[in-house]
Parts: structure tokens; C-alpha cells; sequence
């Protein structure tokens, strides 16, 4: 087949392509359809907090395997990352990295699974995101039965704020490239 074959083919299938007679979309589908797509591109707010909760809870509970958070240790490890902080910063530093690195940790590995716009669904409402999530895991703590003193509490909120927007500015850029 040559080259003007070739052209002539392809202008008789656009050709019927174009003269194909179909019958038009019902309005209600053609609804549907743009009512999934706008929630596919718009995703609810509650509802992407909810799945980065649920990061947060299974992803913030490993982490500290690696660093124990408020002298708790739920997997009795011996070496950890706040030990580490501690000798280098004293324990406000380790409170600031503790809190950077557990929010941090879990920001990251929910930005690799959620979606481009989950993402950019968490960077509209990125202050109230990250703060939600750092007083929530705070409370946690709390109910887990960690002695939280405002003091350190409020420099691991502040670390938590900080390695939540680190966190989501580099998953965003990741993901929008």
C-alpha cells in the first residue's frame, strides 16, 4: 500500500466518521456523567481528611517503631530516632523533629496513594489539614495515655505544621509534574 492509498483510506474512514447518524445522549446520563467527573475532579474536602486520617493513623503508628513519640513505645524497640534528637537539640528539638517527622512520614505516603486531585484537594485547605491532623494525633496520644505538657505538646504541634506543608508541597510537585 502506498503513501496516497494510505491517505485515501484515511479520509474515507474519517469521512464515514463524520456521516455516522447516531442518536443523541439522554440528558440524565449525560448528568450522571458530568456529576462523577466533577466529584472525580473535585473531590469532597471531609472526605479526603477522612482517607488522610486513615494514613495518618496506620502510617503514624509505624513511625514510631523508628521514632517513639512522647515516651510511648508500642513495638519496644530499643534504638529510635528521638533518642538521636535529643542528644543533638535537646528536647524541644526532638519535640519539633518528632512531630516533623510523624506528620511528615504520614503526609508522604498519602500523597504516593491519593489521587492528583486529592492532592490538590488538600493543598486548597492545606492549613486546616495539617492542623486538623496534628491536634487529632495529639489527642490520640492523649487517649493512648501520653503525658502531654503544652509546652511540648505545642512544639510538636509546630513540628507537625511544618513537616505537614514540607511534606504536601513536595507531594504536590511530585504529583503535578
Amino acid at each position: 500500500m502506498n503513501n496516497n492509498d494510505e491517505k485515501n483510506e484515511l479520509q474515507k474512514e474519517y469521512e464515514e466518521f463524520l456521516s455516522f447518524n447516531s442518536n443523541p445522549v439522554p440528558d440524565d446520563v449525560s448528568e450522571k456523567i458530568l456529576n462523577d467527573i466533577k466529584k472525580l475532579i473535585n473531590p469532597s474536602a471531609w472526605l479526603v481528611f477522612i482517607k488522610l486520617m486513615g494514613f495518618q493513623l496506620v502510617i503514624g503508628l509505624f513511625s514510631m517503631a523508628v521514632c517513639h513519640q512522647f515516651e510511648m513505645n508500642p513495638f519496644r524497640t530499643t534504638a529510635s530516632l528521638s533518642d538521636w534528637l535529643m542528644s543533638v537539640g535537646g528536647h524541644s528539638f526532638c519535640m519539633i523533629g518528632c512531630g516533623l517527622f510523624f506528620v511528615g512520614i504520614s503526609f508522604m505516603a498519602a500523597g504516593y496513594f491519593m489521587t492528583v486531585e486529592e492532592v490538590r484537594a488538600i493543598k486548597r485547605n492545606e492549613t486546616l489539614h495539617i492542623f486538623s491532623v496534628g491536634v487529632v494525633s495529639l489527642s490520640i496520644f492523649a487517649l493512648f495515655g501520653a503525658q502531654l505538657v503544652l509546652t511540648f505538646a505545642g512544639l510538636w504541634l509546630l513540628g507537625a505544621i511544618i513537616g505537614g506543608f514540607l511534606a504536601t508541597e513536595a507531594v504536590f510537585r511530585f504529583k503535578t509534574i
